[in-house]
């Protein structure tokens, strides 16, 4: 369960992030990955060494560097949301393709390429395998969203059928079923609007809105998958571009909490409260990771650019999970 979102100001920041919706923790941090990290490929064993800084959420198996979300030094940035029921990853390593673990993919890509146009020409070979991390690690079931610099935005899916490339030019993504899907449903909902309908006559009945809003009638209010993107996508359209950088991540944050889970709001069949546990929101142009956690609504930010991006360990920052309130006397 979790919602993408990206965003363009009038001033010509790109924002990009998300909401990560579940239901335990994940020991995630913000980890900072330098240019020089040398790290070992989990599917053939070598090591290599990085070749763009990353920022992003993320947690640290063993020394590798696990991505939920992330921005590359180069404004790629992209996010794997989970995508049950679906996705279809190969049993066997092919030699003549290049072979990914699903928690590799991330990684992978804001280590490689710097925009969508030189990602798509590779993203052909991938070969996505079956291959946990470790035994107390389950395999995650996703589908992921890239976005560069200058908004071009596309989503990538592995069904059993075959690896779909989407162009995204709604630029959300939530969960299953698949990216195509959604953008049909969303026909459904073209009558919803912003704007209050006039009033009208029913035999010589005069009938009036009743308050604010009411253009909105029909769009979802529930949390599941197929609702939220289409909540996401009617905000998306009609918020426009924020004047600025600072507006945007304003307004970024406002969509974002549009869509997000309290506790008691959506209950797994283990009786786990399914939560918005963070939501990022990234600045592609300056390279500053943005983030609210569940319990501390306070934006924290960290800018990867004031770190040593030719370093070789990677930087973990604190998940910062306490409320932290601006008291003005």
């Amino acid at each position: 369960m979790c919602t993408a979102l990206t965003l363009q100001t009038q001033d010509g920041y790109n924002l990009f992030g998300r909401n990560m919706d579940i239901e335990f923790s994940f020991s995630q941090s913000i980890l900072l990955i330098p240019r020089n990290f040398n790290y070992t490929d989990n599917i053939t064993g070598k090591t290599q060494k990085s070749k763009y800084a990353i920022i992003g959420m993320g947690t640290l198996l063993g020394t590798y560097p696990a991505l939920a979300d992330g921005l590359n030094e180069k404004g790629l940035a992209c996010a794997g949301l989970n995508f049950p029921g679906y996705v279809h990853y190969e049993e066997n390593v092919l030699e003549d393709k290049i072979n990914l673990a699903p928690y590799d993919v991330i990684f992978w890509i804001l280590n490689n390429f710097d925009s969508i146009e030189a990602l798509k020409k590779e993203l052909p070979h991938i070969n996505i395998v079956k291959k946990p991390f470790n035994e107390s690690t389950p395999l995650p079931t996703l589908h992921w969203i890239v976005v560069d610099k200058k908004g071009a935005c596309i989503v990538i899916e592995k069904t059993k059928e075959k690896l779909s490339i989407y162009d995204n030019a709604i630029g959300v993504l939530s969960n299953a079923p698949t990216f195509d899907w959604h953008m049909t449903n969303l026909r459904q909902y073209i009558n919803v609007d912003p704007h209050q309908p006039i009033a009208t006559s029913w035999n010589n009945q005069e009938l009036a809105p009743l308050g604010q809003g009411l253009g909105s009638f029909g769009l979802p209010g529930d949390f599941s998958t197929v609702s939220r993107f289409v909540r996401i996508a009617f905000l998306k359209s009609k918020i426009g571009n924020p004047i600025n950088e600072l507006n945007g991540i304003s307004e970024f944050f406002h969509m974002l909490n549009n869509v997000s889970m309290v506790t008691g709001s959506v209950i797994t069949p283990q009786e786990k409260n399914d939560i918005t546990l963070y939501t990022s929101c990234m600045s592609q142009q300056k390279g500053v990771y943005y983030y609210t956690t569940y319990n501390n609504s306070r934006i924290n930010a960290i800018d990867m650019n004031k770190e040593d991006l030719d370093g070789d360990q990677v930087k973990v920052f604190p998940y910062l999970d306490t409320q932290d309130i601006n008291y003005q006397n």
